[in-house]
């Protein structure tokens, strides 16, 4: 009688582990992007920001935006678009691991990338976006016979908690047009 309960339990310990998993692997679909590698706009709903659309903590946001986006999608296709978002989003997440770099970035819209850094001061945040930005410059990308040169523009911003997210948002914005022009 011990032996099959003991059966048992272990069955129910698998049972419990093959959940924990399944719900782990869901959790990361729904929040992950479905081109990039990059978190989507409902985890920044979920996991940085009150039910009021405020922040929930404090840090520094980065607003990065790759240009020529939308020529580059009207020009040839969506699936040129999709692969160059795949490259600038890999091409930044492998540069913060290797930069042992805290943080998670959103997919926010088709051609714009939040990034949420942590444990750097703005200078410390400012000097490695420029890296970034000279390396997405320095990389190319192939379509066809046509070579694309990759640029991109950035602008930092802190945030406190209980901002509003828009709030940061419009100014990110302003400052990302400051910074295109």
């Amino acid at each position: 009688m011990q032996h099959a309960n003991e059966m048992i339990d272990k069955e129910h310990h698998l049972d419990l582990n093959e959940l924990k998993n399944s719900m782990h692997l869901l959790r990361k679909q729904l929040f992950s992007d479905d081109i990039t590698e990059c978190k989507n706009r409902l985890w920044l709903l979920k996991e940085k920001l009150k039910n009021n659309e405020t922040f929930n903590d404090f840090g520094f946001l980065v607003s990065i935006r790759v240009s020529d986006y939308d020529k580059i999608v009207q020009e040839y296709e969506s699936n040129v678009g999709n692969r160059l978002l795949k490259q600038v989003s890999d091409y930044m997440i492998r540069y913060m691991k290797d930069n042992c770099i805290r943080n998670d970035i959103v997919r926010y819209s088709e051609d714009n990338f939040l990034i949420f850094i942590y444990d750097l001061n703005e200078d410390e945040i400012e000097e490695q976006m420029v890296n970034i930005q000279n390396g997405i410059s320095n990389y190319k990308f192939k379509h066809r016979s046509r070579m694309f040169q990759l640029t991109c523009h950035f602008a930092v911003m802190q945030y406190i908690e209980n901002e509003p997210f828009s709030s940061v948002l419009d100014a990110l914005d302003q400052k990302l047009f400051e910074n295109t022009v």
